[in-house]
């Protein structure tokens, strides 16, 4: 076939549906024809010697545009965008190459950013007020909503939005956007008023944000069944009950108890809305709850027994022997870009102790400088915002000494008897998290997170030699959603490197099976014939399981 110029405004999301088509023609004929070999064709096709100097030549074409118009979508000058737009239209469905996950336009940031002029520019340019980016799975009007910005919201819906906005990660729907996700002194009413006025629907947790007594009471009346409503897995899968505890609404609390809602349903962590009570310190959510008769659960209980008194003096002597097992100190800051973070550090001679995430994206690093350690966590950068992490041997020792405390109080509380012990709350119950280790956290009397952690001890494992020739059939680019993984041959050293993330090598356990012990990740290829590449690659970590197909 005779080469073709690449067009001036090559469209990577045009040839990969070319590819496809194609690739469904060839397997009528052979239906062993492989994605790689049509990509490698089409490459071809354009002079190019592979697909991945083929994306890389489109991707460097269009970064030249994106880049500033991205910029002036976050500073909001509709009058730079007006003259980006004129020069190439495209750019108002372009996807940030920067951006943490695919699908994020500039929309998304002009809504984010509360730049409603660049807004409205856009949406009269075609921009798609309904796009969703792979993150979060939002529209631009979530993250209007989340600012409470009416202004935006309005923009975005006259254009066409969504007003309800189903189906984001969070399971909110962009009416919970605006009513749950509040900082202090921020009201929502405006946002809310309008989005219900173009025909959203409240929610049993938009309802309890509000603080409506009415409106829950109207909704549990129209439908029973949303007092069975839980908030998605990252916010623990809390109920009704949980969520009214978490806002210190103990006048909810009472609505939802007598309007019948289950008062041994329990939280993702498997925690009833008493257990929690418990560990918080609540002890007026306590009361109400145990006198609607709740029994709590995980050892989480209280009778109306005298209770043991709580030996204050005795408990710090016993927490202050433990205090030898405290190995390190280590303080934790929020960061927008955890990647980006650590790059930077590392570029004024920090050292990278490690990183971890899932998706492509990074959500967890450490750097040291010296003995001094600091790990980064995802979220808005705030200097008042600091978490420390001791890290000891002793944690369910630890975690025991501390959860006694909270249940003698509680006991004593319900038995009318004075509490003199200083307040703990237990923020993080003890869990296993997925990479690696024990962990639990508690605050402290001026709202700081203390969290204790015990490191898993890594075992080695063997690895044995595979031929390099075998090594060659797994490399490329495998993807899965937002997520892309590029694996190299590298003098017979099968290297991994997911988007956004450091590079490691995966070692052979046997000749499809891989291993990275620093993030306790597991790779296993789709075993191919003799000089085949491999369609599929299947990895394994955090106790989640992911196929991801080669796309390049």
């Amino acid at each position: 076939m005779s080469k073709s110029k690449l067009p001036e405004r090559a469209s990577l999301e045009y040839l990969r549906k070319l590819a496809k088509d194609r690739l469904q023609e060839l397997r009528r004929i052979d239906p062993q024809t492989k994605l790689a070999n049509v990509l490698l064709s089409i490459a071809r096709d354009y002079g190019f010697p592979s697909w991945r100097a083929l994306k890389a030549e489109i991707e460097q074409r269009e970064t030249g545009d994106v880049a500033p118009f991205f910029e002036a979508c976050e500073r909001g000058d509709a009058d730079e965008l007006r003259g980006l737009l004129a020069k190439n239209l495209s750019l108002v469905r372009a996807e940030n190459p920067k951006a943490q996950d695919r699908g994020w336009t500039g929309l998304h940031t002009a809504a984010k950013g509360g730049h409603a002029a660049a807004v409205r520019l856009l949406l009269h340019h075609g921009a798609d007020p309904n796009a969703r980016e792979a993150g979060d799975n939002t529209y631009p009007l979530h993250w209007a909503a989340a600012r409470k910005d009416v202004e935006v919201v309005r923009a975005l819906l006259d254009g066409g939005g969504d007003a309800h906005g189903s189906g984001d990660l969070h399971e909110l729907d962009v009416i919970g956007w605006a009513a749950v996700y509040r900082e202090p002194g921020d009201d929502p009413s405006g946002v809310v008023s309008l989005l219900v006025e173009r025909g959203a629907r409240h929610h049993i947790f938009s309802a309890i944000s509000l603080g409506d007594l009415d409106l829950i009471r109207k909704l549990v009346e129209e439908n029973p069944e949303t007092l069975d409503r839980r908030m998605s897995r990252f916010e623990d899968r809390q109920t009704a009950l949980h969520f009214a505890i978490q806002r210190k609404r103990y006048d909810i609390l009472d609505l939802l108890i007598e309007l019948g809602a289950d008062l041994e349903a329990e939280d993702h962590h498997g925690h009833t809305a008493l257990a929690v009570a418990m560990m918080r310190g609540d002890q007026e959510a306590v009361r109400r709850l145990h006198a609607a008769g709740a029994k709590g659960n995980k050892g989480w209980t209280v009778t109306s027994d005298a209770p043991e008194p709580a030996d204050s003096p005795n408990l710090n002597a016993t927490v202050g022997k433990l205090a030898r097992s405290i190995q390190k100190g280590v303080p934790m800051i929020r960061v927008p870009d955890i990647a980006q973070a650590l790059d930077w550090y590392t570029s004024i001679g920090f050292t990278e102790i490690g990183r971890a995430g899932n998706g492509g994206s990074v959500d967890w690093g450490m750097v040291s400088f010296g003995k001094a350690e600091l790990m980064f966590m995802p979220g808005k950068a705030n200097p008042q915002d600091v978490r420390l992490w001791f890290y000891t041997t002793q944690i369910d020792r630890l975690y025991q000494l501390f959860k006694s405390r909270l249940v003698q109080s509680a006991q004593a509380a319900l038995a009318g008897v004075p509490v003199h012990n200083p307040r703990i709350e237990i923020i993080e119950d003890i869990y296993d998290p997925a990479y690696g280790g024990r962990e639990f956290g508690i605050r402290d009397l001026n709202g700081y997170a203390l969290y204790f952690m015990q490191e898993r001890i890594i075992r080695k494992r063997k690895s044995i030699t595979v031929d390099s020739k075998i090594l060659e059939r797994y490399a490329g680019v495998y993807q899965l959603g937002p997520m892309t993984v590029t694996i190299t041959n590298e003098n017979g050293h099968l290297m991994v490197e997911p988007k956004g993330q450091k590079r490691l090598e995966a070692l052979p356990s046997s000749e499809t099976r891989f291993f990275i012990d620093e993030v306790n990740a597991v790779l296993k290829f789709a075993t191919a014939g003799a000089g085949e590449t491999t369609d599929e690659l299947e990895l394994n970590q955090g106790g989640q399981n992911m196929i991801l197909k080669r796309v390049g």
